[in-house]
């Protein structure tokens, strides 16, 4: 390999990267047809043992590179002048490519960047990371506990004030409107009270016996189901003014 520039010692380098790449290539090329002739795939001890094979392989081609970078380096690979350069081109573009594909180059960078992190001093700087993450999760959390668990609106909230916020919750948010939606709230229910009470008919003990008897005098120990809240008499019948000071003349009750 005077052509090369090596020596024995170089020359043998060479060849044994040669031998061990072709080994790589071999396992690779039958781990392949293993998975493509199984159906369903093989067994996971079989595929362990593969893969275990294939990363000794990896890691004696990687060994012999980095004992043997210096050589690699200088040599300079050129085609022999009985190569087919003119049918086999593309072959020959490839072994002649100074400069990786660009995907092939990522993969590459990518690669070294883990390998760093594999090293004692990657991994430093990865527990200098999460310690510094962790200490700020600790202060983040204790600033919510302290100053926003107990707030019903968030900071965005505030900034946008809460006079725009639209939960559609029927509780209170803030403790000054408290008395005011109560005092609201009984006012509702008074007024819904008497607005019930002055719509409301006679008692259902007046109807029926009027509808037995013909008059609205319920006997007074008869009692109603609704208490001392109950109408009695004439009280809750929509009669007209002239017809009921009429009817109460008729009975000898004097008109109010």
């Amino acid at each position: 390999m005077a052509a090369l520039g090596l020596d024995d010692d170089e020359l043998k380098s060479v060849e044994q990267l040669l031998s061990r790449v072709a080994q790589l290539s071999s396992s690779i090329h039958s781990l392949k047809m293993d998975i493509i002739k199984s159906n369903p795939l093989p067994p996971p001890s079989s595929l362990q043992a593969s893969a275990q094979i294939l990363q000794r392989n990896l890691q004696t081609v990687l060994d012999n590179l980095s004992e043997n970078s210096e050589l690699f380096t200088r040599m300079v690979i050129h085609p022999s002048t009985n190569f087919p350069g003119r049918t086999q081109e593309n072959v020959l573009l490839q072994l002649l490519r100074k400069k990786l594909e660009p995907h092939v180059e990522e993969l590459v960078i990518e690669g070294r960047e883990s390998a760093k992190l594999a090293t004692p001093e990657g991994i430093s700087q990865l527990q200098d990371i999460w310690e510094e993450l962790r200490e700020w999760t600790h202060s983040r959390i204790a600033a919510y506990v302290r100053d926003e668990a107990g707030d019903v609106y968030t900071k965005e909230e505030r900034e946008m004030g809460t006079e725009k916020v639209r939960t559609g919750l029927r509780k209170d948010l803030d403790e000054d409107s408290d008395d005011e939606e109560d005092e609201e709230e009984e006012g509702a229910n008074d007024q819904n009270t008497q607005q019930i009470l002055q719509s409301q008919g006679p008692e259902l003990e007046t109807l029926l016996w009027f509808g037995t008897r013909g008059d609205f005098d319920v006997p007074k120990n008869v009692e109603y189901e609704r208490g001392a809240a109950a109408r009695k008499g004439l009280e809750g019948i929509r009669i007209p003014p002239d017809q009921l000071d009429q009817m109460r003349q008729m009975q000898g009750a004097a008109p109010p």
